[in-house]
């Protein structure tokens, strides 16, 4: 049984978010990414949210993007 995105996401806290909008604002914007910290990138990456992009960087995958839109869709529920 594959783990829902709650599930997978759950220990994720709103600085990690911070992070993948960072880097998915780059992306989009095709600019450079910042420089993530080494616990948070080793955190996003062991929850698949990013990769490292081969430039010592790192780039957000689907499931990094997915996060965010299950984030954003919590947070309009709340509201």
């Amino acid at each position: 049984m594959r783990p829902t995105p709650d599930a997978t996401t759950a220990g994720l806290t709103p600085a990690d978010f911070d992070w993948l909008r960072k880097l998915r604002g780059a992306k989009d914007a095709k600019r450079f990414p910042p420089p993530v910290p080494v616990a948070v990138a080793d955190k996003l990456c062991e929850f698949g949210c990013v990769t490292p992009d081969g430039q010592g960087g790192f780039a957000i995958t689907d499931r990094g993007r997915g996060a965010l839109l299950e984030q954003r869709m919590r947070d309009a529920e709340e509201r």
